[in-house]
């Protein structure tokens, strides 16, 4: 969401909002997937390669944290395939933390491989489950016009040479241009970028019948409101903590001015109502 665009909602516009949700809407997006069948058909059209039969109970909005002091992350959907974990973001909004924050899902992934009881008992790194961490975005992150970019480690001086580590972090764009993924996957990438139902598409017009289902799902739209009410919550603290700033700022300002035309700091401090003992600095 856009922090300096946002402002309270009055409960018409929350439902407003609710009855506009999409697919490419998180919220949604994570409820929906949450079927196995489905998100397993969504995984085979980003990785035709991979056997999704094995696909394990899928997570929404699951959060993970390697320690108590350390910020943690949060999946939208993480599930497993056989031996390989899968996370998939759903990214409306260009952010500058969007190339840095998967390298902190690897983490968490990678270390929750550790955990694994195949890799206790074999005590052998190669064991350690490959980790696919997808962002789908509704820009293109690289501005190539591409539907997909796919990353994992190679050698610098030698493209050809392929770490193999089993990570792999890859973007997919709503907005591309080239013909470069099957017709299946850019049927699913229209949908969550443009709402855009392929007929005869049986699993896009079965997401489609998902979101209408879903805005009578009274459950979800309760969690949805209360989403929105802490998120104004968090604003208006966020607002009010902003005004006080200000007004330190102010009244700091005044004090540097009167003590630099001579007036004393204790009586700068007496007029402007300034702790003169007060750490505060105007870097």
């Amino acid at each position: 969401m856009n922090k300096a665009a946002y402002k309270t909602l009055t409960q018409e516009e929350r439902e407003k909002r609710w009855q506009g949700l999409t697919f490419g809407d998180d919220f949604l997006f994570c409820k929906i997937l949450s079927d196995m069948a489905l998100c397993a058909e969504m995984l085979h059209r980003i990785f035709p390669d991979l056997d999704v039969s094995d696909i394990q109970p899928v997570r929404n909005q699951k959060s993970e944290k390697l320690d108590l002091h350390i910020r943690g992350v949060r999946f939208d959907i993480f599930t497993a395939i056989a031996k390989n974990f899968i996370d998939v973001e759903m990214q409306k909004e260009r952010l500058d933390d969007v190339f840095k924050r998967p390298r902190a899902y690897q983490t968490v992934i990678t270390y929750r491989g550790l955990e694994q009881d195949t890799l206790k008992k074999s005590g052998n790194y190669k064991d350690l489950p490959d980790s696919y961490v997808v962002f789908i975005c509704n820009f293109d992150p690289f501005k190539k016009g591409r539907h997909i970019y796919s990353f994992q480690n190679y050698c610098t001086e030698d493209k050809e040479i392929a770490l193999g580590d089993g990570a792999h972090i890859v973007y997919l764009n709503t907005k591309g241009k080239l013909d470069d993924v099957s017709p299946e996957l850019k049927r699913f990438l229209d949908f969550v970028g443009k709402n855009k139902v392929s007929k005869g598409d049986a699993f896009i017009e079965t997401l489609d019948r998902k979101v209408k289902e879903a805005k009578k799902n009274t459950q979800w739209r309760h969690e949805f409101m209360m989403l929105i009410t802490i998120e104004d919550e968090k604003f208006a603290e966020g607002r009010a903590e902003g005004r006080r700033e200000a007004q330190r700022e102010e009244r700091h300002a005044i004090y540097e001015r009167l003590v630099t035309r001579g007036m004393s700091p204790q009586e700068a401090a007496d007029m402007t109502g300034w702790n003169v003992n007060s750490s505060y600095s105007m870097n």
